[in-house]
């Protein structure tokens, strides 16, 4: 299996889907922080001509560190995706990504928008209080009570629940641990479909799995995703030459609408897609549709 060393303990897991030579590849950025490429991520991308690069990020997946949380924050995460493009000696590649990777997609463009020649998101997620408030807080609780009261009764502190999620996750022996992180998974998992069924809650709340998205994502979000609040939106100059296409589930209880139209009504190039009957993960129908038909859209000629 290849790896990328980026020092700082970390290496990087990667693959590639068909020849990064015959044409501009696609580079997926995957979501949580921490979910890792994950099975179901890689059937957007089947049979497409397009060459794809997965990687996992660091700390998660099958990527290699000494300590999972040391040496891991926004920017370094930005930077790797910089190495990983030198490294594969590519000029541009065209960035797809949702929730968590979204974000990671957008930075990348903002910093390096010479190497971006298109962005494909959903799920836009901008990493600002706002979000993380309605999502953790005071918001998506409205419309699922009694998940969110399951959610909170891990901790007994809902006045602050990611801080106190943190906390035991990070602090907590094993068990108290794992039953943190499936607690994390679950509530994510519930809000990611509109009929979450059994097996993909089970899916997400794999200990292999949730731990590391729960730890990760509870260190990134206590530090407020290591960036300025609204900082994409503060600094979107830098995006209005890259074409962005964003396909977005009107029902997205993790990452409100609003978010996306925000982004795209910032940007001149940008085009949402609103999918009337979606939540917020790239397997629901509609919008695993729209996002293979923009996939299909950028082929490179036979």
């Amino acid at each position: 299996m290849p790896f990328l060393n980026v020092g700082d303990g970390h290496q990087l897991h990667y693959q590639i889907q068909g020849d990064i030579r015959s044409a501009t590849p696609l580079l997926f950025l995957h979501g949580g922080p921490g979910a890792g490429v994950r099975p179901a991520d890689k059937e957007l991308f089947a049979g497409l001509r397009r060459p794809v690069i997965f990687f996992d990020q660091r700390g998660c997946g099958l990527s290699k560190f000494s300590k999972r949380l040391q040496a891991n924050t926004t920017t370094q995460l930005i930077d790797d995706i910089e190495q990983l493009r030198a490294a594969l000696t590519i000029e541009q590649v065209m960035l797809v990504g949702g929730s968590w990777g979204s974000t990671l997609s957008l930075l990348y463009a903002i910093h390096y928008p010479q190497r971006v020649l298109r962005l494909i998101l959903w799920g836009v997620f901008l990493c600002r209080q706002q979000e993380l408030k309605w999502f953790y807080q005071q918001g998506a609780n409205q419309l699922y009570p009694d998940e969110y009261q399951q959610f909170i009764d891990t901790i007994g502190q809902p006045d602050q629940p990611v801080q106190a999620y943190y906390k035991l996750l990070t602090s907590g022996n094993s068990d108290e641990q794992q039953a943190a992180a499936m607690s994390w998974a679950r509530w994510e998992a519930v809000n990611s479909f509109l009929t979450p069924g059994r097996q993909k809650i089970a899916e997400f709340c794999d200990p292999a799995t949730s731990l590391p998205m729960a730890q990760l994502a509870s260190y990134y979000f206590v530090n407020n995703g290591f960036m300025e609040d609204d900082f994409i939106l503060r600094h979107c100059a830098a995006l209005q030459d890259i074409a962005i296409d964003i396909v977005h589930g009107r029902y997205d209880t993790i990452c409100p609408c609003v978010s996306a139209w925000q982004l795209a009504n910032a940007v001149s190039q940008a085009r949402l897609t609103i999918t009337p009957h979606a939540a917020h993960d790239a397997s629901e129908p509609e919008n695993f549709a729209a996002l293979r038909a923009l996939l299909q859209r950028i082929e490179p000629e036979e």
